[in-house]
């Protein structure tokens, strides 16, 4: 099942259009990511006398300013991680592009929706009667996918911190190889884990369209979620920190954005981790139990 899968997955369009969507994505962000030092040096210059660029504002509009001059310094660790980050977040959700998780979404929902709406899931499932091994079989492929498409992601962030560090005087490298490797590691295993978060909703959801509302709902409610809590609490609420994305965003770089006002991320990157490998065990679970009971038809 596995290497049938993986050939559905590599004969079509749609995988390879999510990937080359991921890879611009990640171009996107790196690029901001080098802009950004050099946009806040120049509105910094602009500042005089008669002009002063930025609020001054008490509470938690003054805790942004370290935050953001963390970020803007390509020479400290928090901005190398975040440029490191297969997700394309950034330092504490700098980039928050959104685009990568997005993408490993789409690719678990439409693995399996595709096979419902064509009707291919019934002789799959009459050479197979085993819907578990036919739900092993698409959660190995998507996976062998994500775990290629983070691949490609690792060398572009690669690429991007060293033209970064290359072309900002007094910068170094600020990681040692362990702590990159790392960064990487858990942002290989984050996006698997998202794909197959996908791929539960596709299961559960089964319409094609439906599914994806669904997953980009998800993409676009959770960030806005959490960032107004983080902006009512001051960067205290450590509740919105175990949603499915957010968890995804601190399990690759350790890093929140709670670290922008001021405060601390509540959960560890590990932490961060087991809990979206919770929800993913959960969900893809419930999507086995659901698969293998409900009719196909």
């Amino acid at each position: 099942m596995f290497r049938a899968e993986l050939l559905k997955l590599r004969t079509t369009r749609t995988p390879w259009i999510i990937g080359a969507v991921a890879l611009a994505g990640m171009v996107l962000t790196q690029v901001l990511h080098l802009v950004l030092p050099r946009t806040l040096g120049a509105l910094a210059s602009l500042e005089g006398p008669g002009l002063t660029v930025g609020v001054q504002a008490p509470g938690a509009a003054s805790d942004l300013v370290p935050g953001l001059a963390a970020i803007a310094d390509l020479g400290s660790a928090e901005a190398q991680r975040g440029m490191l980050d297969l997700l394309g977040n950034g330092a504490g959700g700098a980039g928050s592009s959104g685009v990568t998780a997005l993408c490993m979404l789409l690719l678990g929902v439409l693995a399996v929706t595709t096979d419902f709406r064509t009707g291919g899931i019934v002789p799959t499932a009459l050479v197979v009667p085993d819907r578990l091994r036919v739900l092993a079989g698409k959660a190995g492929a998507t996976a062998a996918v994500a775990l290629v498409t983070g691949a490609a992601l690792a060398l572009l962030t690669a690429a991007g911190l060293v033209v970064a560090v290359g072309t900002t005087p007094g910068a170094t490298l600020a990681l040692g190889a362990g702590e990159a490797l790392a960064v990487w590691g858990r942002g290989l295993v984050v996006l698997v884990l998202l794909t197959w978060l996908g791929l539960a909703v596709g299961t559960l959801v089964r319409g094609q369209v439906a599914a994806i509302v669904v997953v980009a709902s998800l993409a676009l409610v959770e960030p806005l979620v959490q960032a107004a809590a983080l902006v009512l609490t001051g960067g205290t609420s450590a509740a919105t920190s175990w949603l499915p994305l957010t968890l995804g965003a601190l399990a690759s770089t350790g890093q929140g954005a709670a670290d922008l006002l001021g405060g601390t991320t509540a959960v560890s990157a590990w932490a961060a981790l087991a809990g979206l490998t919770a929800w993913a065990a959960v969900l893809l679970g419930t999507a086995a139990v659901v698969f293998r009971r409900r009719d196909l038809a």
